[in-house]
């Protein structure tokens, strides 16, 4: 498993950040919305250290008027809009993963808000390296298009392995209000990419030295699988001592 962090410049000094000797992080998420400049400093940061990247496409929360499961034909021209330009940056960087969210249903039932997922990916699989994935987030409630493990393994089935999962460990603690961690369990090599933080009330994107994450529970279900990739730092935070605390906190349990 490898340590890596989501970057969003309006938050940290991004190019800065970066390159703090404590960090080294070689595993790094961006967004497909970054500045055109933060985009020339990353294209030139990766070549000179050899970063390992994956791109998150604009979702419901971004002001880009993104949704992959809503029906209205104006979304779903800006939403497709939004993700060959994911896959589009994603090859700029020699990115292998590129996420999306399962967003909010509004007016539709969740079947029909599915089918509308699955053309969307569909359309643009045949756009992508053969290393490439689109990678489907958990969702933290049920107003979502698929936020249990359960729903996730059903759709699945729709694909071949160019669409696979991200975990994100806090959305699934908030969903079940539990930490059972039963997306591993269920999904196992299905999952490509894990997203972290610190849990507070069931609410995340803390540092992981505040709250109440059962990180040793949570890596041991990654074991358990043989998990391999990158671990997403989803931390927000303008102190760069949290994630230096956060990735040595981390660490105690990897190497074990």
């Amino acid at each position: 498993m490898r340590i890596g962090i989501s970057i969003w410049p309006e938050i940290l000094n991004a190019p800065e950040f970066l390159k703090l000797k404590d960090l080294e992080f070689k595993d790094i998420e961006v967004h497909t919305n970054d500045d055109e400049k933060f985009k020339a400093f990353l294209l030139d940061y990766a070549k000179k250290l050899g970063l390992r990247f994956s791109v998150h496409c604009p979702h419901a929360y971004y002001d880009a008027n993104v949704n992959f499961c809503s029906d209205k034909p104006e979304v779903m021209e800006n939403s497709d809009f939004w993700l060959k330009k994911s896959i589009k940056y994603a090859k700029e960087l020699d990115a292998r993963h590129i996420i999306i969210h399962p967003d909010i249903l509004k007016d539709i039932s969740r079947q029909d808000a599915l089918i509308i997922l699955e053309s969307h990916l569909k359309n643009n699989l045949k756009l992508l390296d053969k290393s490439q994935r689109i990678l489907i987030e958990n969702m933290p409630d049920d107003r979502y298009g698929l936020s249990t493990p359960e729903e996730f393994k059903d759709f699945l089935k729709r694909f071949d392995d160019r669409v696979a999962v991200c975990w994100d460990v806090g959305h699934e603690i908030h969903r079940f209000r539990n930490q059972n961690f039963e997306f591993p369990k269920l999904l196992g090599q299905r999952i490509k990419e894990v997203h972290i933080s610190g849990v507070v009330n069931f609410n995340d994107h803390y540092p992981l030295t505040k709250g109440n994450l059962d990180l040793a529970g949570c890596m041991e279900s990654l074991k358990k699988i043989n998990y391999k990739g990158a671990i997403i730092f989803e931390i927000l935070t303008k102190n760069p001592a949290d994630i230096i605390e956060s990735k040595k906190e981390i660490e105690r349990f990897i190497k074990n």
